[in-house]
């Protein structure tokens, strides 16, 4: 367990620099040298792309390498992209740096998902990699809300100076408590045809979740909230004569939504070990992802408007653990590699699309209708897991069922 809350800290001084992007850019896109917003969703998207070639080629390097030594390249990559962030112009440059995060992140995640398998069982499953994402995304927290702040008060090349030092000295931290040990051990055994685990309902179901899940939360929400909130409210608040503007706001609602997920989702994970179940969970939570979604559509007070996004966020947490815990439960012996590289991959491109398609869609169909059809999108997927589980199908697959 240590290991694991370790990797998950270094995981979240790595992601600093991300994160602080995801509500920087769309605001300050003319300073770093952007033409427009559409450049903003390509180069949020291009670190996920570029994680969908790369996925199964790291997969199979951790049968090579150690988790120690995968996490080191990780954090060797994120401290130099981190620190060129506050110091290249133009559209090129910065899609080059996207790109080579996403190997970084890569090697991170899949890394976290191996150890994790080696440590847990369907008893614990869902604690571990609830207390895994709750604490690596107060990285996000950080980054949002520190990032969004120090932007606007000293500018990107301080901020991403100071964020790309703290990645690199977190190496020692790697070399001490991350285990030497290989991150995926070839099965002995025989081995099992590909085509026959894709024809297994469960995994199909839970690769089109994390996909679409990923597509409308992870990617084009989290996107497209610093625009969003820009629309809503086009007057900036000043408090004490400290303007605050839409990254601000967007970095303290991410911030809070972070904080609150490193208690929320190691707690949420061991309710869905337990007699609650997964799935249940998870039609709960597309259900009430999908009312949030709608709700930001609506003319509401403009404090209870951001109270719906915050829950939205929180939401959205708790389902990217109930969805890990769903993918761990149906990994057995020589499909680990198989099945999480390619749980990854499909989160991946899922979380890539949004952004982009977030933007694209605004511009031709606007922001409102683009939040309907997520909400629609949210809510087919509830009904989906509601009817196969009165079939039954699945259960033999998950503990939970």
């Amino acid at each position: 367990m240590r290991s694991i809350v370790v990797l998950a800290l270094i995981t979240a001084i790595s992601l600093f620099g991300d994160s602080m992007l995801y509500v920087v850019l769309p605001i300050h896109w003319k300073d770093v040298g952007l033409i427009s917003l559409i450049e903003v969703g390509i180069l949020l998207s291009a670190n996920r792309f570029i994680r969908l070639p790369l996925g199964p080629v790291i997969g199979w390097l951790y049968q090579k390498l150690s988790i120690r030594s995968g996490v080191l390249i990780a954090v060797c990559i994120a401290a130099v992209t981190t620190f060129l962030y506050g110091w290249v112009e133009g559209f090129y440059l910065w899609l080059l740096l996207r790109c080579v995060w996403g190997i970084a992140w890569s090697f991170l995640r899949l890394g976290a998902y191996f150890m994790i398998l080696e440590n847990s069982d369907s008893s614990n499953r869902g604690h571990f990699m609830g207390t895994y994402n709750g604490l690596y995304r107060l990285g996000s927290l950080v980054g949002m809300l520190v990032g969004s702040i120090g932007v606007e008060m000293f500018g990107i090349q301080v901020v991403a100076s100071i964020f790309g030092l703290l990645a690199l000295i977190t190496l020692p931290a790697v070399y001490i408590f991350v285990p030497h040990v290989k991150g995926h051990q070839e099965s002995k055994g025989e081995p099992i045809a590909k085509r026959e685990i894709m024809k297994i309902p469960m995994l199909q179901g839970t690769l089109l979740t994390v996909f679409l899940v990923a597509m409308c939360l992870e990617g084009m929400l989290t996107a497209t909230l610093s625009h969003l909130i820009e629309m809503r409210h086009q007057v900036n608040i000043t408090f004490y004569e400290i303007v605050i503007g839409s990254a601000t706001v967007a970095g303290a609602l991410q911030a809070v939504r972070w904080g609150l997920g490193s208690f929320l989702s190691p707690w949420f994970g061991r309710l869905s070990d337990r007699k609650w179940g997964r799935r249940r969970l998870l039609i709960g939570l597309l259900g009430l992802a999908a009312l949030l979604i709608a709700i930001t559509n609506t003319e509401i007070p403009y404090g209870l408007w951001l109270l719906n996004i915050l829950i939205l966020l929180i939401v959205a947490n708790l389902l990217s653990t109930i969805m890990d815990a769903l993918a761990s439960d149906i990994t057995v012996g020589a499909t680990r590699a198989f099945i999480m590289t390619l749980y990854v991959m499909m989160a991946d491109v899922g979380a890539s699309m949004g952004p982009l398609l977030g933007y694209v869609s605004e511009h031709f169909i606007g922001i409102s209708m683009t939040y309907w059809i997520s909400a629609a999108i949210l809510v087919m997927l509830g009904l989906a897991w509601f009817i196969s589980g009165r079939r039954g199908v699945g259960k033999d697959l998950s503990v939970q069922g």
